[in-house]
């Protein structure tokens, strides 16, 4: 899933820059390498858990993230070098959009500069087919219970933990109160049982936009698999991957065509904006001029930030006589291969996914489900759901991950998948033919697997 770092725009201009100067040492190698290569420790992926001892010798680690930015991640880092002084946590936020090609490079190359770095959960397997995880059984042998299941499955690839997850997902739909007011729209119901249908939510976004709505319905991940999976999904159109180890594309079918049809219509019927990046969309609701916005619980402090914006939540949607789907997945830390500072990575996995609850009793301000168990009730209990227009969001998000969630495909060839999906929502967006693109997708997928199979 992408979770994207939560913008904001008092600071945008000079994310922009730390971000180019961030790919701009990633891609050289380039970074903070000071501190010893942690003398005496042992080889990567034959590490215990009771030999994860802190080095007596000052160590620093690199670390590649794409979950958040550098700002928001700082308070975890203070707390980490707080408990474990001999150990510096170089962290590098890069950009989503220009992650992948970043990892690509550096994990392709052997970077032993490169210690820790994000993984987007459905690319696990992906990762482990090139070479660029390490096991991590041995030093983590006992996470059953310690992370919901969910996570602990996308981090296990060939039968090895292969990844420390430490954060989880679940989708909303927000709704503008004043809008759907004006326009004589009720206000839907926080219950799972009440979830609407996109053909009633298209309905109402339509009647919000006679009514003065500049946009009836915005979609936060606009050309992203992450958050548009789940339409295809709720018609029975399958995750879009099937067949031997998942290596044969299934998206001419008619669970896709239909919700593809669906989607390509917000876009010629200018319910949705045509162009509008991903990085933008969250601000048209905030700024009060969308109706309907699924998107994260991540997005409350943002939208809750605005004291005259009224809005509520409600259950992500579903097609009429289809099933709820919500996306599911996040990220999880990956150990670099080719790291010569292997035990002390281990340990700050260890910080952000298990110690106390995991990295989110440190980030109160950002409302995204950890994957530790421990510390979903701390989760729950941030601030931010205690604002009477995010009411009904726990017992959502709580619902949805244990009934609806589902993961993204599970492929070795998931980057080609992915790459290609997100082109091809762009091209049904600005109007291409639904069954067109489905059959292009499908070629160029096809071609690209070829050398998995």
């Amino acid at each position: 899933m992408k979770l994207p770092v939560l913008p904001r725009p008092a600071r945008a201009a000079t994310q922009l820059a730390v971000g180019a100067i961030a790919v701009a040492l990633l891609v050289t190698g380039c970074g903070s390498g000071t501190g010893s290569s942690g003398g005496g420790q042992q080889p990567v992926g034959l590490t215990s858990a009771d030999a994860l001892k802190d080095p007596t010798k000052p160590v620093t680690i690199n670390y590649a993230g794409a979950a958040y930015s550098a700002d928001d991640i700082k308070p975890v880092i203070e707390a980490f070098h707080k408990e474990h002084p001999n150990i510096t946590v170089n962290y590098q936020a890069v950009p989503f959009d220009q992650f992948n090609s970043v990892l690509s490079t550096r994990l392709s190359r052997k970077d032993s500069t490169l210690d820790v770095y994000d993984v987007d959960m459905p690319r696990t397997d992906a990762y482990q087919a090139r070479g660029w995880l390490t096991d991590l059984s041995k030093a983590f042998p006992d996470m059953a219970g310690k992370v919901d299941k969910t996570s602990l499955d996308a981090a296990t690839s060939d039968g090895k933990l292969v990844a420390m997850p430490f954060q989880t997902s679940s989708q909303l739909l927000y709704y503008n109160k004043a809008l759907l007011k004006k326009a004589g729209v009720p206000f839907p119901s926080a219950k799972p049982a009440d979830r609407l249908t996109w053909e009633t939510v298209t309905a109402d976004a339509k009647k919000t936009q006679q009514a003065g709505a500049k946009y009836g319905l915005v979609f936060d991940q606009v050309n992203r698999y992450y958050q548009l999976q789940p339409l295809a999904e709720s018609l029975g159109g399958g995750s879009g991957a099937g067949g031997d180890k998942n290596l044969t594309p299934e998206l001419q079918t008619a669970g896709w065509e239909k919700s593809m049809d669906w989607y390509s219509s917000l876009f010629k019927d200018k319910i949705s904006p045509r162009g509008v990046p991903v990085a933008q969309t969250p601000d048209l609701f905030a700024s009060g001029q969308v109706a309907f916005f699924p998107g994260g619980p991540w997005w409350g402090p943002k939208f809750a930030a605005n004291s005259e914006l009224d809005f509520g939540v409600t259950a992500y949607p579903y097609f009429k006589g289809g099933k709820a789907v919500t996306p599911t997945g996040g990220w999880s830390l990956g150990l670099n291969p080719a790291s010569k500072k292997a035990v002390a990575s281990e340990i700050f996995m260890k910080f952000m996914g298990l110690d106390d609850g995991g990295f989110a009793q440190y980030m109160p301000s950002l409302a995204v489900p950890p994957s530790n168990t421990a510390g979903t009730a701390s989760f729950y209990d941030e601030k931010i759901f205690k604002d009477p227009r995010m009411a009904g969001a726990v017992d959502l998000t709580k619902y949805e991950l244990a009934n609806t969630a589902t993961l993204r495909a599970r492929t070795t060839g998931y980057v080609e998948f992915e790459d290609t999906l997100s082109k091809t929502y762009e091209d049904i967006s600005n109007g291409a033919s639904v069954k067109s693109a489905l059959s292009s997708a499908t070629s160029t997928i096809n071609q690209a697997w070829a050398k998995y199979r």
